[in-house]
């Protein structure tokens, strides 16, 4: 095969390929006083949806800007030490529960059950050092380190675990990020 046939190969195949639908907002809380006495970071918070082949997935994030707005301060997954300076806030709290209950949806390393013996039984685990090997050997004392997902054998860990978003989350993470 030439060289010009398989470069044009590739191009019809990146052209044909379905390119995933991405929603992103970025929404400004105004500025706080996070490590001083003055109101000089200010926050922002991300929200997205990605349309996925298992269906959509939503993720948050947080920046907390310098004062001259060139670099963050703190970001990414701070929501709880937010709480501290804008937990009275009617839509970040909105956008807080969004985010305990749904991000990063497809990405759950084990099933319902697997989490809800986890969840149930947490205090056995008691160091971050670790955790995997922890976590999967609590799920061993419970014979639930295996159980059956979608008709097959599934081991905590070894994949991914998609959960859909409740539908009243989905329509309101579509409205914020419509408005």
């Amino acid at each position: 095969m030439k060289k010009n046939t398989i470069l044009q190969m590739l191009i019809q195949m990146n052209h044909s390929a379905k390119k995933p639908n991405i929603m992103k907002k970025t929404i400004s809380f105004g500025k706080h006083a996070i490590w001083s006495n003055r109101k000089i970071n200010e926050v922002t918070v991300e929200i997205e949806l990605r349309e996925t082949e298992n269906g959509p997935e939503f993720a948050a994030s947080a920046d907390v800007w310098n004062a001259r707005h060139t670099d963050i301060v703190m970001g990414g997954q701070c929501f709880d030490e937010l709480m501290d300076y804008i937990g009275t806030n009617k839509l970040f709290l909105e956008i807080y529960g969004l985010w305990e209950r749904n991000h990063l949806n497809g990405m759950n390393a084990g099933t319902k059950e697997q989490m809800a013996c986890l969840e149930a039984h947490k205090d056995e685990i008691n160091e971050l050092d670790g955790w995997y090997k922890k976590e999967l050997n609590l799920l061993k004392k419970y014979n639930m380190d295996v159980v059956e997902h979608n008709g097959k054998p599934y081991k905590y860990g070894t994949g991914w675990i998609y959960r859909p978003i409740p539908d009243n989350d989905l329509k309101r993470i579509k409205e914020l990020l419509s408005e």
